[in-house]
């Protein structure tokens, strides 16, 4: 069994170890080792990375109580060197700890549990067991500066197995699901080395790498919550990230900013006019449309004669899905029955129609068949029908078949 030299010190990166079994998974070589400080991938926290033996670790799990070190070229032999990359160490312990901190924080300040916990490359997340809701924003900032306080505090962290007597003694944010090392964060008293139940801010079994100081994780900041199932799903970041995230912001906020020709601070008011601007154009723009597709309409019909019309229309572009439908039906709304077709970005749009208080084809079966022939998809009720396909080729034919039935 080998030894985890990452659960005694997080902040090893450098070992000796002996390679005990050669192994392979997935069709990747992989090693055994008899101890190791590397971290393979569990309770929410990705893997390790780093060297071993001069050759690259791509990835580290656990299985069959073995632990593969799995590898990015041939499996060195005899005592190697391992050693572990720093940045993705101190990244993941980071966030794991700031995770820890943070659903304390929740419990504690909104009586939210946190019922799961995903690390990602950029971001991650904690699904909360009460509903948005529950949680709004001024919540979410009261529970982000809580957890922070936590973090400025730079309380000490201990994490360590403990027996079932010490287990008991402890206020658990949730039961042990494997194992009994338990990460227990409170401030220490002199000649102490673990906190006094009444000073414990936060005791939760864990099996991932801990700092040995909340300061560590340096900074928490929530970024969202959305809905997830019954409960919430906030997404956050620690440490190192926040600074990643507020530059990403701010770059963002200065591009923003330059496409509107305004100062930062300005944005909020510029983009708001902006989008009320543009959703009275767009309106207008509308109103354009369907007198246009009247107009257009009607042209059909004189030119058509007493039949249906048959028909690829000119529309204006973007939108010719939504013209199409115009046109069929401002034509039903006249008595007549149409079969039209527009193209836009290489793409026909369909809209069959036939008034609706008369008899005649189930347009929606027709327009199925149509949109099929042109390597798409569509359909409707019998008096209108609108669809799609991926190719223009033959369109005015396969209108035409279309408006002869079957």
């Amino acid at each position: 069994m080998t030894e985890r030299l990452d659960l005694a010190d997080p902040e090893l990166l450098t070992f000796e170890a002996d390679v005990v079994a050669a192994r392979s998974l997935e069709g990747r070589p992989a090693v055994v080792l008899d101890r190791t400080a590397f971290y393979p991938e569990g309770g929410g926290q990705p893997a390790d990375h780093g060297l071993l033996g001069g050759v690259p670790v791509l990835d580290v799990q656990e299985v069959d109580g073995e632990v593969l070190h799995v590898l990015g070229g041939a499996a060195p032999a005899g005592r190697v060197r391992g050693e572990v990359d720093a940045a993705r160490r101190r990244d993941h312990v980071q966030q794991h700890h700031g995770q820890h901190l943070l659903s304390a924080a929740f419990e504690a300040r909104a009586g939210a549990r946190t019922v799961s916990f995903h690390l990602g490359v950029e971001t991650c997340t904690i699904d909360l067991d009460r509903p948005p809701g529950a949680l709004p924003p001024e919540t979410l900032r009261m529970v982000e500066a809580a957890a922070n306080d936590l973090v400025f505090r730079d309380l000490p962290v201990v994490a360590r197995e403990l027996s079932a007597s010490e287990l008991a003694t402890l206020p658990l944010r949730k039961e042990p699901a494997k194992g009994s090392r338990v990460v227990v964060v409170g401030p220490l008293a002199p000649g102490e080395d673990f906190p006094r139940r009444e000073a414990i801010v936060d005791a939760s079994p864990c099996g991932g790498t801990h700092p040995r100081r909340t300061g560590t994780v340096g900074a928490i900041a929530i970024l969202r919550a959305q809905k997830w199932a019954s409960g919430t799903r906030v997404e956050f970041v620690c440490g190192g990230r926040v600074v990643a995230a507020l530059a990403e912001a701010n770059r963002r906020l200065a591009a923003a900013s330059e496409a509107f020709r305004c100062a930062p601070a300005e944005l909020p008011q510029v983009a708001a006019k902006a989008a009320e601007e543009g959703a009275a154009r767009r309106k207008e723009l509308e109103k354009l449309l369907g007198a246009l597709a009247v107009v257009e309409a009607e042209r059909l019909a004189v030119a058509a004669g007493p039949g249906p019309v048959v028909a690829v229309v000119t529309s204006p572009a973007p939108g010719a899905a939504a013209f199409v439908r115009g046109v069929a039906q401002a034509l039903t709304a006249r008595g007549k029955a149409g079969y039209l077709a527009a193209v836009e970005d290489g793409r026909a749009y369909l809209c069959f129609g036939r008034p609706k208080d008369a008899p005649g084809a189930h347009m929606g079966q027709r327009l199925q068949a149509a949109v099929a022939a042109l390597g798409g998809k569509g359909g409707g009720a019998p008096d209108l029908a609108q669809g799609s396909g991926t190719t223009t080729a033959d369109l005015q034919a396969v209108l035409a078949r279309a408006a002869e039935g079957p």
